[in-house]
This record gives structure tokens, C-alpha cells and sequence, in this order.
């Protein structure tokens, strides 16, 4: 009997290794997911913190942008399924870390 040879097409392969680096560096890979969605602007005023069970937390330059995206969560969750993410996003919240903004005036 001969073993057929599983078929390796690029996408199976892209697909493969977006789960690993989402294993591995889950943020990295949200963010990269996170600019698609959301384009450059938004991008360039947020960047994501955190992923677990389903929940996202994304960390905004301002408590307006916080609330701004707030407004539109679910349409946010919406496109970032959309992206087909290795885990299901469920919630997306939006915090604003007054903390940080002192530290890069440093």
C-alpha cells in the first residue's frame, strides 16, 4: 500500500502557523488581527493587552478612545471573528492606563 502524501497548500500552512505563533506570542498575533480590523488610526491609539476565555482587552491612548470603541464593540468583535482568530472573541474591553502615559513622559 502507498501513503498518499497529506497535501501542503500555502493556506493549510499559513493556518498552521498562525496557531502556533498564537500559541506562542498570543499578543502579537492579536495585534496584527486587531490593525486589520480596526485600520491605522485606531491601531496607531490602541494596542492589545491581553486574551483569555474569549475576552480581549485592549488598551486605549485616551479615556475617549476608550469610550469611543466602547460604543462599538460589538461590531469590533464582529470583524475580529471575522479575521477567523485561532479562539472565538466573545468581549471585547477597552481600558485606559493613565499609569502608562506617565511612564513614557520619562
Amino acid at each position: 500500500m502507498v501513503a498518499m502524501a497529506r497535501e501542503k497548500t500555502i493556506g493549510s500552512i499559513l493556518r498552521r502557523e498562525q496557531k502556533r505563533l498564537w500559541k506562542t506570542c498570543p499578543g502579537l498575533g492579536l495585534q496584527s488581527l486587531w490593525e486589520q480590523a480596526v485600520g491605522p488610526e485606531v491601531a496607531a491609539s490602541t494596542s492589545v493587552i491581553s486574551m483569555r476565555k474569549g475576552v480581549m482587552t485592549v488598551s486605549c491612548s485616551s479615556g475617549g478612545w476608550a469610550c469611543e470603541l466602547k460604543l462599538k464593540g460589538a461590531e469590533l468583535v464582529s470583524r475580529m471573528n471575522e479575521m477567523r482568530p485561532p479562539e472565538k472573541v466573545i468581549e471585547i474591553r477597552f481600558v485606559h492606563e493613565a499609569h502608562s502615559s506617565r511612564k513614557s513622559r520619562k
